[in-house]
């Protein structure tokens, strides 16, 4: 996707507006890369939850058994979070001076972002060491 932006700046600004223009323009690019990527492990995630959560069923030893996983499965789903919003644009707000507060919230936002990548990582390698003990096991139960 390339999207051009127009300047929010005055023509007037000089070199420095000139500097500050194009690294807003970069800084969009740098965003639509990182929209990118947040759809692709988006639709990966889901199609991750999607295939434990038929493994999870391998559990159910009876109908009861699978009732009560199916109800607890669909009690997680329930609290997935809702895919982000459009902002009509009579909320967009292109003040420069709200700049340095907004790119605190970003930064802030990212890093939180981060972490809860690590704890993802955490949770994934936890999930494909129990995939290799399962593995073994169903294999030494054939033998």
């Amino acid at each position: 996707m390339n999207l051009r932006f127009r300047s929010v700046l005055p023509s007037s600004t000089g070199q420095q507006g000139n500097r500050i223009q194009k690294l807003l323009e970069e800084f969009n690019e740098s965003w639509l890369t990182y929209w990118n990527s947040y759809v692709e492990l988006q639709n990966q995630l889901y199609d991750s939850a999607r295939a434990a959560r038929e493994v999870s069923w391998l559990a159910a030893t009876d109908d009861n058994k699978l009732s009560q996983i199916n109800r607890t499965q669909r009690e997680l789903y329930a609290t997935m979070p809702r895919r982000v919003d459009y902002m009509p644009l009579g909320g967009v707000s292109r003040d420069l001076s709200s700049a340095p507060s907004k790119l605190r919230e970003l930064e802030a936002a990212l890093t939180a972002e981060k972490l809860k990548c690590v704890s993802l990582v955490a949770a994934v390698d936890l999930l494909l060491e129990q995939i290799s003990r399962t593995k073994l096991e169903l294999q030494g139960s054939r033998d």
